[in-house]
C-alpha cells in the first residue's frame, strides 16, 4: 500500500524487474504480439530475418524447431509481428469530461496490472479498478508523471512512492481479474474520482471506502 504524511506518501527503494508472463496468456495481447509466415527469399540468412522483425535469432530458431543454419528460397518460417495496443484514456477538466485517444503499450498494462495485483490482490475486483484508477488519475495531474510507467516507477526524496516496487512484490504474475480490472482503468474506468492516494484502511475526510481500502 502507498503509505501518507501530511498526505504525501513515503516510498521505499527497490529496482523494477517486470516479465512477460501474462501477456502471453491474455486475449488482450493478441494484438501485441502475434506470429506470421515469411517467405524466405534469395540472399536471405536465419540473422537477418530475425534482425527484420526485431526478434532473437534463439527465439526464430525455437519458433521454427530450426538448429542449423541451413534454409532456402521458398521455404515458410514463422516470425513474431509486434503492434502497440490502444486504449481509451478519459481526460478531465473542470467544466467536463472529454474522451480523447491514447496509445498504451503493452508494457504500460503489464506494469499497472502487477501493480494492481500487489497492492489489491486480495480485494473485490472494484477496489482493483479503483488501484489503477488512482494511476490514471496521477497520469492526468500536473503534480505527477504523463505516463503510466513513469507514474509507478516515481520516486520522491530518492524512495519509491509505491511500496510494492521496494519489497518485490510488483514482479508478481498478474492475475486474469487483475489485468481486466488494469485495461479498465486504462480505458476509463473511475469508481473514486479525482483521488490520487490510497492506503488499508486509515480514513480521511472526504476519502473513499472500497472493501478494506481507503481512495483520498
Amino acid at each position: 500500500m502507498t503509505k501518507f504524511k501530511n498526505k504525501k506518501s513515503i516510498f521505499l527503494t527497490s529496482a523494477l524487474t517486470i516479465g512477460i508472463s501474462i501477456i502471453l496468456s491474455q486475449n488482450i495481447f493478441a494484438a501485441t504480439l502475434t506470429t506470421k509466415k515469411y517467405t524466405v527469399k534469395s540472399g536471405d540468412c536465419l540473422s537477418r530475418i530475425a534482425q527484420k522483425y526485431g526478434e532473437s535469432i534463439t527465439t526464430l530458431r525455437k519458433a521454427n524447431n530450426k538448429w542449423n543454419n541451413s534454409i532456402f528460397p521458398g521455404q515458410i518460417l514463422k516470425v513474431s509481428v509486434k503492434t502497440t495496443a490502444t486504449v481509451k484514456k478519459s481526460k478531465v477538466s473542470s467544466k467536463k469530461t472529454v474522451t480523447s485517444s491514447k496509445k498504451y503499450t503493452a508494457s504500460d498494462l503489464r506494469l499497472l496490472a502487477r501493480l494492481i495485483t500487489a497492492e489489491a490482490g486480495g480485494e473485490s475486483y472494484n477496489a482493483q479498478v479503483a488501484v489503477g484508477a488512482v494511476v490514471m488519475n496521477r497520469v492526468r495531474s500536473n503534480r505527477f508523471p504523463n505516463s503510466v510507467s513513469a507514474v509507478i516507477n516515481q520516486k520522491y526524496r530518492g524512495y519509491y512512492k509505491f511500496s510494492c516496487v521496494q519489497n518485490g512484490n510488483i514482479r508478481r504474475a498478474a492475475r486474469s481479474s487483475d489485468v481486466k480490472a488494469a485495461i479498465s482503468a486504462l480505458n476509463g474506468t473511475n469508481p473514486v474520482k479525482n483521488k490520487l492516494f490510497f492506503n488499508n484502511g486509515i480514513r480521511k475526510s472526504g476519502s473513499i471506502k472500497i472493501g478494506n481500502m481507503v481512495f483520498m
